[in-house]
């Protein structure tokens, strides 16, 4: 009976839609729970969750109905509630089993728990912001009607002892300026690590702030060697003509204030120079910037000094970082005057507690000792308080054998610009010749996992939808806070530099620094900006095995030393510019004879790509955002068989790539090929089955692809195959079942397939498994044999669930 009057108080506390959903997941729970007794524990909480919460689905359905697609929005939460409801039906089937019933109550109990943290947390930010802002701000993609970008991400982990400066701050940011037609500026100030962009996302996320400007805020970092072009272009989403230069970019950033006249919270994140700030001012009513630097900026009125965390907030923030995890050491093992030991060496800086906390995170006692030890070894009163961060996150690395791998791995990272992603597939391509690891990428993986365990690099977050297929490191990125990178750079440039196995050179000027004639580094990285004048100096580096190249520019002459690289195994060029750069004075082959590895970045290949072809030994190719054209399809020079060792190949959001190319299909070595996210392809050519050796095959996200070759046939050695989110592809190879090595499918959100193009291509005694998402899993319904893995993508940021047989 309570049961019913639960189910009924809900359906009338929401609209028909929602509350019948939810109606009907309370009906499950009633049902199951008459029928057995096995999970009911489980699924009385599951109900009490709803039942506590249903203000929180009223609050939800009111804001929908307010919102421009509240149809589209409340069938998705509608589809959500009818996933959990299928997970407690599923409760019926489940016997006597004891693997299963462990395996589903673990299911119900995450369940619950997301409920409890879907109307705790996500419904609240979704009152305040709206559904559709709150998607903006997870997806990272959406504009409004002004071309403006919409939306500051929240900060990741819980931010502990920042509620009073919050409260100072946005009391700042929300005071009107004296002069309403003035720009109003805001400065926050601090040394690195204290916490500077984590108090302003905070604040950008604020329901008065949001309340004041609602979808017309936007954060933008600006770093040391700015590129305003490229800064204003992301702010004007609505591609422009190209900018001439930095002051013609300035002067459209205006022409839009002023043709648009929005409430606006502009925020420059790490600025260096006041002079940057000066350029976006324009007397506009309502316009205001918000900057965070190191530099107090006194030509500004608004200065807020953000200080140190107070000791409580501190140990608060210590204990956080270093118990937070489960491993080997419980919070009852560690005294409370060690805690507050450590957090003294600390000086009570956030960088330096959160990186020394994940440290010792999950060690012994014995560890957290020496960790002590190491860090009390210097007296820190006389020297200022950057230079005690800097000392006290060196010292803490000294935990790490100088040789170890993951000292190393952490080193490598400060070979990439500051405040840029890093792509982990891009680490892996270092790691696989520097450290040995495996072309899978699970070593890769599992050190950039440590990594971020213990706080020395931000991981992307990882999708609930995201499967390995090719390598584990596929669609993740890391980032490193700017002090990181820089300590990485400075324990990387010790000695002389003649001596140094990692030489990093960063050229913010014209003129590249002198330098010895002969380098003896193994690992070499050179970022420039865009006022490099491109004269290189001829010096000797020919024991570098490991290249990494960083640029923005529409032009770029590659360094003349190249050619004189013999042992250069990885090569990783990257432009960081807005335009497609042509590459020049690309060395010719034989000069190239040891490389392995080739990623090459938002460049156009057309000049160089007759050079990439005859790469004899080259093993991989990474072609990320280039402009590739008919570049491959040009060269006619006779040779029958070009890359005759390439294993790998990787192109990803090309979108230019329109037909694929022929004498790629000549690669008859090649077992890895990922085409990814190039949206303009439509079609494989039929000399595709020419890749006999072929084992993995991705295609995810060539939303235009149509069909596959009927050759693939001949793709005998395949076993994986990814056509996730080829939308239009509505047609399969009649013989693509006749594939006796093929294992797995990946095709979540193929909604163009039917139910009788899978049964005519893939009879009933196939066995496979198929990774896909609920409405997909309906056409394999009479393949007895096919083991179905179902991914349910969490479109609203809600709660998550995945439902596997």
């Amino acid at each position: 009976m309570a049961e019913a009057v639960a189910a009924v108080v809900i359906s009338g506390a929401v609209g028909a839609g929602l509350g019948e959903a939810l109606s009907l997941l309370v009906t499950a729970i009633t049902y199951i729970n008459r029928k057995t007794s096995r999970f009911k524990s489980q699924l009385n909480e599951i109900q009490q969750t709803i039942i506590n919460n249903k203000q929180c689905f009223d609050d939800i359905d009111k804001l929908l109905t307010k919102l421009d697609r509240p149809n589209e929005e409340k069938l998705a939460f509608i589809t959500q509630l009818k996933g959990a409801e299928a997970l407690v039906m599923k409760c019926e089937h489940i016997k006597w089993n004891f693997y299963k019933i462990l395996t589903h109550e673990s299911k119900l109990k995450k369940l619950n728990e997301s409920l409890v943290r879907f109307c705790q947390t996500d419904v609240q930010l979704m009152i305040f912001r709206g559904v559709s802002d709150l998607q903006t701000r997870m997806m990272n993609c959406d504009t409004d009607s002004s071309g403006w970008l919409c939306g500051v991400p929240l900060p990741q982990g819980d931010v502990i002892g920042f509620d009073n400066h919050l409260m100072a701050l946005k009391s700042m940011v929300l005071k009107d300026s004296v002069n309403d037609n003035d720009c109003s500026v805001v400065v926050v100030s601090a040394g690195g690590g204290y916490g500077k962009t984590t108090l302003v996302k905070k604040l950008c996320n604020d329901p008065q702030i949001i309340g004041k400007f609602s979808k017309n805020i936007r954060l933008v970092t600006i770093s040391e060697t700015p590129n305003l072009k490229n800064v204003i272009e992301d702010l004007l989403t609505k591609k422009q003509d190209h900018f001439v230069n930095d002051a013609d970019a300035v002067n459209r950033w205006g022409s839009f204030l002023r043709v648009e006249k929005p409430n606006l919270l502009l925020v420059l994140d790490d600025v260096w120079s006041e002079d940057i700030v000066k350029k976006f001012m324009f007397k506009l009513r309502g316009y205001k910037i918000l900057v965070t630097s190191r530099t107090e900026f006194k030509a500004f009125n608004n200065i807020y000094q953000l200080k140190l965390l107070n000791r409580e907030d501190a140990i608060k923030l210590f204990r956080y970082s270093s118990l937070s995890e489960p491993g080997s050491t419980r919070s009852s093992d560690i005294p409370d005057d060690l805690i507050e030991k450590l957090v003294d060496c600390c000086k009570n800086h956030p960088l330096t507690l959160t990186v020394v906390g994940g440290v010792v995170k999950g060690k012994s006692m014995p560890f957290w000792l020496d960790m002590l030890k190491k860090l009390s070894e210097e007296k820190q009163s006389v020297i200022s308080i950057d230079d005690q961060l800097f000392h006290c996150l060196k010292r803490s690395l000294n935990v790490f054998d100088e040789d170890s791998v993951i000292r190393q791995c952490f080193l490598d990272l400060g070979l990439f610009p500051e405040d840029q992603k890093i792509a982990a597939t891009a680490l892996m391509d270092m790691w696989v010749h520097l450290y040995k690891h495996d072309d899978e990428g699970l070593k890769t993986i599992k050190q950039v996992l440590e990594l971020s365990y213990k706080n020395l690099v931000n991981l992307s977050p990882i999708r609930d939808d995201s499967s390995m297929v090719a390598n584990w490191c596929e669609e993740k990125t890391v980032m490193q806070h700017d002090v990181m990178r820089q300590l990485a750079i400075h324990l990387s440039s010790q000695g002389p530099e003649e001596h140094r196995k990692r030489l990093i050179i960063n050229v913010n000027g014209e003129d590249f620094p002198p330098l010895p004639d002969a380098i003896n580094a193994q690992i070499l990285s050179i970022s420039t900006g865009e006022r490099f004048s491109m004269n290189w100096n001829d010096m000797q580096a020919s024991k570098v095995e490991v290249f990494v190249l960083n640029f923005m520019s529409k032009e770029y002459v590659l360094p003349r030393f190249m050619q004189y690289i013999e042992k250069l195994k990885v090569l990783i060029i990257t432009n960081y510019g807005y335009y497609f750069s042509e590459l020049e004075s690309f060395p010719p082959p034989q000069y190239l004879s040891s490389l392995t590895r080739i990623r090459l970045d938002h460049v156009s290949i057309s000049s160089i790509s007759t050079q990439l072809l005859d790469l004899v030994n080259l093993q991989k190719l990474s072609l990320i955002m280039c402009k590739i054209g008919n570049s491959f399809n040009e060269c006619t020079d006779g040779i029958p068989q070009k890359l005759p060792n390439l294993l790998e190949m990787d192109i990803e959001s090309c979108d230019d790539l329109v037909t694929f190319p022929k004498i790629l299909c000549t690669l008859v070595r090649l077992k890895k090929f990922s085409i990814t996210n190039c949206h303009s392809l439509t079609s494989l050519s039929e000399d595709f089955g020419g890749l006999t050796n072929l084992e993995v095959l991705r295609l995810a996200s060539c939303s235009d692809l149509r069909t596959l070759p009927n050759s693939i046939v001949n793709l005998r050695k395949l076993f994986i195959i990814d056509i996730s989110d080829c939308i239009r592809l509505s047609k399969l190879p009649k013989q693509m079942g006749e594939l006796s090595c093929l294992k797995t499918i990946h095709m979540t959100a193929c909604t163009g397939l039917r139910r009788d193009e899978i049964s005519s291509t893939f009879d009933e005694s196939c066995s496979l498994k198929v990774v896909c998402d609920e409405e997909i899993s309906l056409l394999w319904n009479h393949h007895p044999n096919v083991s179905m893995q179902i991914v349910e993508k969490d479109t609203l940021g809600t709660f998550s669930k995945i439902v596997s047989n």
